[in-house]
């Protein structure tokens, strides 16, 4: 495998701010700081140029990596399961009690489903084939299941398990002889 030559510190801004910015026109003006006519045309065809280059493209690669890794980090992780916990099943629902369309839906309720089917029902058949209404379920994520992953993570059960052993009770119960009372 061929080594690529370093990236001089331009070519490593440039890489920087197309990950940052999404453009290459843009990252091209911000990297080399650009003036006069012609700017977003000239940065255009130097920032698709660089951004072909063997070493830049590989730099690129890596701080989008590295950028994907940070933005789903644990920590996102957990307020997304802190999420699950703090839903409420009424967010779904207009003040009629009718189930509300997606698009009117707040993203954080939208992330709590986790199965939407709607099944249509029609009247007749063939070309007299009428819809007469439709059933909409809708399934959202558990919070039993949240709440054992951040109780693993925060260490909920380790603490309870480390209680229950140095503390061992014994607990005796009277089941009684069958009559009476219990």
């Amino acid at each position: 495998m061929k080594k690529l030559k370093p990236l001089n510190i331009r070519q490593e801004n440039f890489c920087h701010a197309y990950v940052r910015l999404g453009s290459k026109s843009q990252a091209y003006q911000e990297a080399y700081s650009l003036t006069g006519e012609n700017i977003a045309q000239r940065a255009g065809k130097y920032g698709f140029r660089l951004a072909k280059y063997p070493a830049a493209a590989a730099r690129i690669a890596e701080l989008q990596q590295e950028k994907f890794q940070r933005e789903v980090s644990i920590d996102h992780l957990l307020h997304s399961l802190a999420a699950m916990l703090r839903f409420d099943i009424a967010d779904l629902y207009d003040e009629n009690g009718c189930l509300k369309n997606l698009k009117d839906l707040p993203k954080e309720t939208r992330l709590m489903i986790q199965q939407f089917e709607v099944n249509e029902v029609f009247t007749r058949t063939g070309s007299e084939r009428t819809l007469a209404g439709f059933t909409k379920k809708v399934k959202t994520y558990s919070k039993t299941d949240a709440i054992e992953k951040l109780m693993k993570h925060l260490g909920g059960y380790e603490k309870d398990n480390r209680q229950s052993q140095s503390n061992p009770t014994l607990v005796m119960i009277n089941l009684g002889d069958g009559e009476g009372e219990v």
